[in-house]
Parts: structure tokens; C-alpha cells; sequence
């Protein structure tokens, strides 16, 4: 659970019983360097690694994967890696954990994050941003301080303030709703079943199964012969199905709270490659062409 406090007059969010302090809006850079980054975020099955990936292959970049299970070895199918999408892209963040211990943190991933951004952009390459995991995410954006002690001493905060350009790939609702079912299917059919169980066999156990959530709660609950296969796929259909809606509210959120998402209809790379030649070269961007915050369900049309 994730709740938003107020704490010695600063906003907070506190998660897992830990406080989290983020800073004051208008002192966010507190005279830090700025690393310019792309980030490239969505719903589920909406295509952001391949956007991301012709991204990186235009500009000279390398991707940052901002997605909270692909750290993990093994959680290959189910995470969505798709690592042949990548080539000759260099990425980051992935296979970087060991799933039987289940660990990684936030704290962890925004010192890996921030580590790999810096590494990217000392060498000249855009580091390009990929994923869709909400607080991850969010941690980046909105410029995190993380505490580990109890008494809320600062412990963590990043070397150097981030420039984005966030991309949002978008569909319409109905068009999500069928891209997830397609992938789910797909997915089953490639073996997914098989990589969970050899999870259990390689010592991840089923609660930490469960931790993982969607494909891997469910797949594990299928294999400890708690439900049947037709059960395990329709309930998780609409798990995943209920998980692109939650998405679809955290972006909405993002938006309110002052983050430009330039929403790309369909992941058009042509589109997005417009908007980071602008941002590269830094001219004036145009303006958003909507807030999907505005409207009750994604527009059908193109982003202009």
C-alpha cells in the first residue's frame, strides 16, 4: 500500500511502513548537475520497448529499464523482457537481482538508476528510460529522498537532477484491453507456465511467487493445483486487465502534479523521433496536444 503523508510540512509518500521524503518543487536541481534523459512509459502491452529500442537506435542511446520485476533473473516471459527487441542496444537493469531472495527495493533501484544514467551520460549517449512500473517510476520524476531510519534522516538522494522527456504510448481502451489478451496467450504459449516452474525448481518459493503478482501469482497458484488452467488465465486476463486500468490512474496522477507526458497514439517512432531531435537540440517543444487527465478514456485519434 502506498500513502501520501504530510511530515514536518514536506510532502511524503509512505510505503511498506518506510517514509520516503520528497522534496520541495521549487528547489529541485539544489544546485546539482542535469542529465537530460528520454523516457519512453505507457500501459501494459502498449509497445514501449519497441519504441524505446528505435529510440536508442536513432540518438546513440542505451536503455534504463524502469520496470520492477525485469531486475530479476529468470522472470523472463512474464516480466516482458523481450531482450531479442534490443540487438546491439545496450540495456541496463535487467537480471541485475536473484529472484529466490526477492530484495530489490526502491532505495536500491534509484541508486542503480541514477548510477547507469550518469554512466550513460558520461560516455555521450542519451540514456533512454523504458518501463511502466508506477512508483519506480514516479521516484524518478518527482525526485525522491529515501530515508532508512526510523528517526527520517535522509540517506539517499540523487547526485544530479534529470531533464525528461517523457513519451507515453497510448491506445485506445478497447484496443489495450485486446493487446493484453493477445499477449497473455502468446505469452502461455511460449512456455511461461514452464519459466514459473522452473522458479519453484531453482528455490524461488510460492510466496515470493506471489510477491512477484500477476503471471507469477497466478501461474504458482495454477501449479500448487489450487485452481485449473482455464481458471489461471481467465482470472489472470483480469488481473492484468485491472492492473492497465491502475496504470492508466497513476498516469492521470503524474499529470495533475505538473509532469508533462507527451502521449505518442500507437508508439508512432516517427512522431517520437520528431520530439527528441527538438528536445536534443533544445528548441521549444510544441505544446502537449492533451492531458489524458482531461478525458475519461484515451482519444482515438493521433497526438498533435
Amino acid at each position: 500500500m502506498v500513502l501520501i503523508l504530510a511530515h514536518d510540512g514536506q510532502n511524503t509518500i509512505q510505503v511498506k511502513g518506510k517514509i520516503l521524503v520528497l522534496p520541495n518543487t521549487d528547489n529541485v536541481s539544489s544546485g546539482r548537475p542535469v542529465r537530460r534523459v528520454v523516457v519512453v512509459t505507457g500501459p501494459t502491452a502498449t509497445g514501449k520497448t519497441r519504441l524505446a529500442v528505435e529510440l536508442a537506435r536513432r540518438f546513440g542511446g542505451e536503455i534504463v529499464s524502469v520496470d520492477s520485476r525485469q531486475v530479476y533473473r529468470g522472470l523472463d516471459i512474464g516480466s516482458g523482457k523481450d531482450i531479442a527487441e534490443y540487438g546491439e542496444v545496450p540495456y541496463h537493469l535487467i537480471d541485475v537481482a536473484d529472484p529466490a531472495k526477492g530484495d530489490y527495493n526502491l532505495f536500491r533501484f534509484c541508486h542503480d538508476a541514477f548510477e547507469a544514467v550518469g554512466d550513460i551520460s558520461s560516455r555521450g549517449k542519451l540514456p533512454v528510460l523504458c518501463g511502466g512500473s508506477p512508483l519506480y517510476l514516479a521516484a524518478l520524476l518527482e525526485d525522491y529522498r529515501m530515508p532508512v531510519r526510523a528517526d527520517g534522516h535522509v540517506s539517499f538522494m540523487a547526485p544530479f537532477a534529470l531533464d525528461p522527456l517523457v513519451l507515453g504510448v497510448l491506445y485506445p481502451r478497447e484496443e489495450v484491453r485486446d493487446r493484453i489478451e493477445k499477449r497473455l496467450d502468446a505469452r502461455l504459449e511460449s512456455g511461461m507456465v514452464g519459466e514459473v516452474r522452473d522458479l519453484v525448481a531453482g528455490g524461488v518459493s510460492h510466496e515470493q511467487l506471489e510477491r512477484f503478482g500477476l503471471e507469477y501469482r497466478e501461474i504458482s497458484l495454477f501449479l500448487a493445483g489450487k485452481c485449473d488452467r482455464e481458471t489461471m488465465r481467465r482470472t489472470l486476463l483480469d488481473r492484468i486487465r485491472q492492473f492497465a486500468k491502475r496504470q492508466d490512474i497513476f498516469f492521470r496522477k503524474l499529470e495533475r502534479e505538473g509532469n508533462e507526458i507527451r502521449w505518442i497514439m500507437r508508439g508512432d517512432a516517427e512522431e517520437a523521433s520528431k520530439l527528441v531531435q527538438m528536445f536534443l537540440d533544445k528548441k521549444e517543444l510544441p505544446a502537449v496536444g492533451f492531458r489524458l487527465c482531461e478525458f475519461r478514456n484515451p482519444p482515438s485519434g493521433r497526438n498533435k
